[in-house]
């Protein structure tokens, strides 16, 4: 081995959803001090990802910042990564959106230091064969990629070439082993890197003499000690006594440039290993012994993530395919872009595995994209069936001038609803889970699932306690009648109750206006003996803004026995004989109002998703859900049937009386 690059870099985490004062902190408690010791000691190379959102606050907050960051780049001691300007799931987007993205952070680093980036930095190392010819084309020279994505065999601390269909682009790896470890001293560090290197240099016959190549990403978590303790300064104190000959702080392009043996290799689709192992089984870290694992598993196995990306895709289709006022196109592809954000994707390294509160803002944005493209064009409401989350079923989008419902065939419910202002999606909710939420839902949370249930099984159910799932909420349901023109959508499905093994069939019909949406039921007793059960339409409403750290944004208002009583929603709630209700949304100045055709039992009770962080097993609030269910006494002969009816009307901006 001849000299070991050392490239070091600090990668803050931070979103474009990030607030105001967190953006403050991230500045005041790193970017701040760590620039203070760059400029003060030159020798020390080190490189930077900003994410487009910072450069914004930091220009209007701490234009100074840029002013010293652009002498350190002159004097080629700093090196500004490009990426994604909203640091996206790059593998996710389309190559329009890939190429947008890269470019308009590039745009942003250029006018800040005077040189554009020459390499790029991955969320999550979320990496697919086909980055390597957006990226190439986007003028890129190197990508950083975790090193868990490279077979063992071409590991060897060489810059790596990978080529796809006739594009070939460099990739350093990362090395996450080599992170300083809490309370390990410079010198120890910097001889166990060494050490590694040394050894997989002398089994490397190929290029024995060629300069190796370290990367090192430091995140918040990591970055913090070694600011408080004055430890960048004794690790550049150690270089300089023992490892002068031997070991050079350099910069990633440097270390591209400069080096003189390259390893060829293909890198199969991955994503970073602090995610990887947290893909295999739901909110349960699992041993990954390959690089196997990718973006597309993570999204199977958080059913969430998975469907703020359908989201993001059909918007995306929406947006390329709009036609008419170039302006409002290209603002509406600026909010898709930010509703691209990574975090709300995939989780962080250190954070909760799914965020309801980045997903929630990421369809805000995206919901303000496609107000835009309407605006462009003569928009129609429509409803349309096809695979919309490419489950193998198809499901029916309603696009209508006030709100987007999409219905699945798995459950018969509706499992999105986005009100077409600035609001999120109230049906982005999760399922309990055991054992951080002491009982399995076992069926998904949407608008309209029904449920039939036993006498105990009801009690269980109306005090929120662990009850089996209704016999229809997990059924998968058929299509008896489409019809786009009525907006009328018209499923069946049939079940076991499983007392005494009766047969019960049920018909859903749902009826799509501009100003909600109408279901009919007909339930019939397809057994030869009397079926006696509760049959309940559970509809539930997620947690859209997180300014509070409770159910404060939603009000009820129920009128029973004509008169009307205000419930908060804190604590569960039974009443009997509803006549009707209505769930004022203050935030966001939305009214859902539910009337039933005949009186019913109403229960209502919040659920707090309980989930761990990646890095602790403490349990914290990952999402919220205000659970409101309706219910009816079934008792019906043998071959009897029943009508029920709900209206659900929604309102926004403005609350009905």
């Amino acid at each position: 081995m001849a000299i070991l690059n050392l490239n070091l870099e600090f990668y803050s985490g931070s979103t474009n959803f990030n607030s105001v004062s967190e953006y403050k902190m991230i500045y005041d408690n790193y970017y701040k001090p760590l620039v203070s010791f760059l400029y003060a000691n030159p020798d020390f190379s080190f490189s930077f990802y900003l994410s487009g959102p910072e450069f914004e606050y930091i220009k209007k907050k701490n234009p100074e910042f840029l002013e010293i960051l652009k002498k350190l780049v002159d004097r080629k001691q700093v090196e500004v990564i490009g990426g994604g300007f909203y640091n996206p799931v790059f593998p996710l987007l389309f190559p329009m959106d890939r190429s947008g993205q890269v470019d308009l952070l590039s745009t942003a680093i250029r006018k800040a230091t005077g040189k554009r980036p020459r390499g790029v930095c991955l969320c999550a190392s979320a990496w697919d064969p086909s980055l390597v010819t957006s990226f190439e084309t986007c003028g890129m020279e190197y990508v950083e990629l975790d090193s868990s994505l490279i077979s063992k065999d071409k590991n060897l601390f060489l810059p790596i070439v990978m080529a796809d269909r006739g594009k070939s682009i460099k990739i350093l790896p990362v090395h996450n082993d080599f992170i300083p470890k809490e309370n390990e001293e410079p010198c120890d560090l910097l001889l166990r890197i060494k050490k590694a290197v040394e050894k997989v240099s002398k089994n490397d016959a190929l290029n024995p003499d060629a300069d190796r190549c370290v990367t090192v990403i430091l995140h918040k978590q990591d970055l913090e000690p070694l600011l408080k303790n004055k430890w960048l300064e004794k690790f550049l104190e150690e270089i300089k006594e023992n490892y002068s000959d031997s070991i050079k702080l350099n910069l990633p392009a440097v270390s591209v440039k400069n080096s003189t043996a390259f390893i060829q290799s293909y890198i199969h689709a991955g994503i970073s290993a602090d995610i990887a192992k947290w893909a295999k089984l739901p909110f349960q870290e699992c041993e990954v012994k390959d690089s196997s694992v990718n973006i597309y598993d993570f999204m199977q196995t958080y059913k969430r993530s998975q469907a703020l990306y359908n989201r993001m895709i059909f918007v995306s289709l929406l947006v390329n395919q709009c036609h008419g006022d170039k302006m409002r196109k290209k603002t509406a592809r600026e909010y898709l872009w930010a509703a691209q954000c990574g975090d709300a994707y995939v989780c962080k390294a250190s954070g909760i595995l799914v965020s309801s509160q980045e997903r929630q803002n990421a369809y805000r944005k995206l919901t303000d994209a496609e107000k835009l493209v309407r605006e462009c064009g003569d928009f129609k409401e429509s409803i349309t069936s096809f695979d919309y989350n490419c489950d193998g079923f198809k499901e029916y989008v309603c696009r209508m001038d006030k709100y987007n419902a999409c219905i699945n065939l798995k459950g018969g419910s509706i499992f999105e609803l986005d009100v077409m202002k600035d609001s999120g999606n109230y049906a982005d909710n999760m399922s309990r889970v055991m054992p951080m939420d002491k009982c399995n839902d076992n069926y998904d949370k949407g608008l309209f699932v029904d449920h039939l249930f036993e006498k105990d099984q009801y009690e269980n159910y109306i005090n929120g306690r662990p009850c089996k799932n209704g016999v229809f909420s997990g059924n998968v349901y058929k299509e008896v009648s489409f019809n786009s023109t009525k907006h009328e959508i018209l499923l069946e499905t049939n079940s076991k109750f499983p007392d005494l093994d009766q047969t019960i069939n049920l018909k859903k019909k749902y009826i799509v206006t501009t100003n909600g949406i109408m279901v009919q039921y007909i339930i019939k007793n397809t057994s030869p003996i009397a079926l006696k059960a509760k049959f309940v339409v559970e509809s539930n409403f997620a947690q859209t803004c997180f300014n509070k750290d409770s159910f404060s944004s939603y009000k009820i208002e129920v009128v029973n026995d004509n008169q009307v009583e205000n419930k908060t929603p804190d604590n569960l709630e039974f009443m009997r004989n509803v006549d009707a209700f209505q769930i004022v949304d203050s935030d966001n100045n939305v009214v859902f109002t539910f009337e039933p055709n005949e009186t019913a039992n109403l229960v209502t009770y919040p659920i707090v998703f309980m989930r761990k962080k990646t890095d602790s097993t403490d349990l914290e609030p990952a999402g919220r859900t205000l659970s409101i269910s309706l219910a009816w006494d079934v008792d019906l002969a043998a071959g009897m049937e029943m009508e029920k009816t709900i209206n659900l009307a929604i309102v926004p901006g403005k609350k009905r009386k």
